[in-house]
């Protein structure tokens, strides 16, 4: 065999093992994914999900044994969450929290691993399972898509959505609880949606609900087919403030104006929305030539709906060229990729999101003592010198004694050490003098206490995000207990906790290490009816000296002591009549805002306090007021925002509140994502008001308890604690 011959044979040869080797691995791929299929039924919404971001995980079977699923948190740690136990049984669906891309998750059933697998990297949602960055957008879609799912798609560049639509084709993959819908954006219904939106049960249906109504945005298109897309999902009805049963014959013309289209419109059928509430977007004629309403927005909850009356998945939109156009005016530009020129870029902070500076101002503690990298550098350089040129003229040249260096190396290696054993402590100074709480923890935290009183019943939602600190190594069992007058005003109440914070700008790149494996797993709990006897973050590790962020969120029925109704003046924006505090707790530095107006109210409007007339109250500009806008002579003079800032929490939790009436990124120079649902900007309209103050004494309290501690402590630290009622206002009769 001569050598060209040896050199084809080596090429078979090799091309045989390859394809044989590719054959094994792709057997190998199979096997895995059958595996998995047999144990996990789906992750996330069609594959999809956001790190940081409550993720539904739907088993494959019921089994009345528990199951764990295991995954990382933001820091690496393992963290275990256990499935739901409902009226029937244990549910199906455990709810998640990954800390990172590509999350491992592995099912332990009866305390054995049976699947080990992981979460998609980050890719594009139209291709397949992918992890979301932060700024993608995500619409989940009942019905026709309306173009949504081609923004960005380019067939003959081979390039993929820059959006992420998701459209159900079967009710067996949808989440039974809200949290499973805490990563989307915006949710469309259309008409052609009445199929699947009758597949859903009533635990299905409710978790859309209380997703709309904890702080969720919903555009629905209710024209000719609304009757039967109502019949087929009934509970629609809960989020629309009016009576949709009433079909008019709508001119088309307005449309056409909004628009600027050049193509003219047919007539068209569409459900009567009502002038007198909500929002209107856009204004127009019947065919009968009275004024209706085409598209308004109205508030549900702390969520918003825009109803627009047209079937825009059917003639005369299905080939109209501006149909894109008014679309995404609708549904706003939650659902439109962030522009180059917008994006927020900081030169001063590792974070670009008002998430990142909170957590920078939590996560700072007295007792915790400083040592930037000069001093450390310096104490290097320190050591060195002493026992090297220092230690060399000193016992050679000066006492001519070589043995004694035997002594003093270690006489100076023993006293830099304990120095920097001395200078770990807690500052003395700076700890708490209560003897029921242990030296070296705290915990700084501010709480958010939201009640709708516009909806019946009242609904409220709450939530604290809180940094533990602990000098000591230890091992933590965290619980969220209310207190009395909490628990006065609140009934129903469903809670969630996990970690807060994950890796990427958003956060400032808080990971060190994707998996943590020197600290153990510890428990978190997504239980809607939590135990309030158990604690929410059972054995929650913690390293010596380190801090770890968490938050609590709750949602509860809210009984208040009196009804308020508030009277808007006509043809003007400001109130008039009394106020009355509904609250059984007083209201620090109080303020009633009404669209761009704030009232504000005595240093403390005491529980049940009255307020004869709003006349009394000073008024100002509520955008200015946030914005510490004041007028000099002929100008005006605002305080500009300070990314960097970290020791006005009180102004931070206002700026996170009504981040978008602040003037939003253009004001803060940050982006408002992780916590936007918090800003209740969309709140201010005609139709209500807020009624907003400081409470003197939190509403919620961390309970920790360790091996360390015999009984549950409230570890000391600083505390905000903010609440918001949202009042009606009607407009008072001439």
């Amino acid at each position: 065999m001569n050598r060209s011959q040896i050199w084809i044979f080596a090429v078979l040869l090799a091309g045989w093992n390859g394809a044989a080797l590719t054959a094994i691995v792709a057997a190998a791929e199979d096997q895995a994914a059958a595996k998995s299929a047999n144990v996990i039924a789906s992750a996330g919404l069609d594959g999809h999900y956001r790190v940081g971001r409550w993720t539904g995980i739907r088993l494959a079977e019921i089994n009345s044994a528990d199951t764990v699923i295991q995954t990382r948190d933001g820091d690496g740690v393992r963290v275990d969450f256990k499935s739901r136990m409902t009226a029937d049984g244990p549910s199906d669906w455990v709810y998640v929290l990954p800390g990172s891309e590509a999350a491992p998750l592995s099912v332990v059933r009866d305390g054995e691993t049976i699947l080990k697998d992981r979460l998609p990297t980050v890719g594009s949602p139209s291709r397949g399972p992918a992890m979301l960055p932060v700024d993608m957008p995500w619409t989940v879609v009942f019905g026709d898509p309306l173009g949504l799912d081609k923004i960005g798609k380019n067939e003959l560049l081979r390039r993929a959505a820059t959006v992420a639509v998701t459209v159900p084709e079967s009710a067996s993959d949808l989440p039974d609880a809200a949290i499973g819908y805490d990563a989307i954006d915006v949710m469309l219904v259309t008409g052609s949606g009445a199929d699947v939106l009758s597949q859903l049960d009533q635990t299905q249906a409710d978790a859309v609900v209380g997703w709309v109504k904890s702080g969720g945005r919903m555009v629905m298109t209710l024209g000719q087919s609304a009757p039967d897309l109502l019949a087929a999902a009934p509970w629609l009805s809960e989020l629309l403030p009016f009576d949709p049963s009433q079909i008019v014959s709508i001119n088309p013309s307005a449309i056409e104006t909004y628009t600027a289209t050049q193509t003219q419109l047919d007539s068209f059928d569409g459900i009567k929305l009502p002038r007198e509430s909500g929002k209107v977007l856009v204004m127009g004629r019947t065919n009968r030539r009275t004024i209706t309403p085409i598209a308004s927005q109205f508030n549900v909850g702390f969520g918003t709906v825009v109803v627009v009356a047209a079937d825009l998945d059917a003639e005369p939109f299905l080939d109209w060229p501006q149909r894109f156009d008014f679309v995404t005016a609708m549904t706003g530009d939650s659902v439109l990729p962030p522009d180059a020129a917008d994006k927020v870029q900081s030169r001063r902070t590792a974070y670009d999101d008002l998430a990142g500076q909170l957590r920078m101002t939590l996560d700072q503690f007295p007792i915790r003592r400083g040592a930037g990298f000069s001093v450390i550098a310096l104490i290097l350089l320190g050591l060195i010198a002493l026992i090297g040129p220092l230690d060399y003229l000193l016992i050679n040249r000066v006492l001519g004694r070589p043995l004694l260096g035997w002594i003093s190396f270690p006489v100076t290696a023993i006293a830099i050490s304990g120095l920097l054993v001395w200078q770990s402590l807690p500052d003395a100074k700076r700890v708490s003098s209560n003897e029921d709480q242990p030296k070296g923890i705290q915990c700084n935290r501010v709480e958010f206490i939201d009640i709708d009183a516009v909806s019946d019943p009242v609904i409220g939602r709450g939530e604290s995000i809180n940094f533990f600190y602990t000098h000591d190594a230890g091992s933590y069992d965290v619980n969220i207990a209310m207190d009395d007058d909490m628990q006065a005003m609140a009934t129903n109440i469903s809670s969630s906790a996990a970690a807060f914070g994950y890796p990427g700008q958003s956060f400032g790149g808080i990971q060190i290490g994707l998996e943590d494996t020197r600290l153990p797993a510890y428990d978190a709990t997504s239980d809607l009816d939590h135990d309030p006897s158990l604690p929410l973050l059972t054995g929650l590790p913690l390293a010596p000296r380190s801090s770890k962020g968490f938050f609590h969120r709750f949602s509860f029925r809210g009984e208040l002591s009196s009804q308020v109704e508030l009277r808007r003046r006509r043809g003007s924006e400001l109130l008039q009549g009394e106020l009355v505090n509904p609250l059984p707790v007083d209201l620090l530095d109080g303020m009633l805002i009404f669209r761009n107006w704030v009232y504000l109210l005595p240093t403390r409007f005491k529980a049940g306090g009255r307020v004869g007339s709003l006349k009394e109250l000073r008024q100002k500009n509520f955008r200015w007021l946030l914005s510490r806008q004041q007028a000099i002579e002929s100008s005006s003079q605002t305080e500009a925002w300070d990314p960097g800032q970290t020791n006005d929490l009180r102004r931070l939790a206002e700026v996170l509140m009504f981040h978008q009436a602040v003037g939003g990124t253009t004001y803060t120079q940050l982006k408002h994502e992780p916590l936007s649902h918090l800003d209740l900007s969309d709140a201010l309209t005609s139709d209500r008001c807020i009624l907003m103050g400081r409470l003197e004494t939190s509403l919620t309290n961390v309970n920790v308890k360790s091996t360390m501690i015999d009984e549950p402590i409230q570890p000391g630290g600083e505390t905000l604690s903010l609440l918001r009622v949202v009042l009606p206002v009607v407009t008072a009769k001439r």
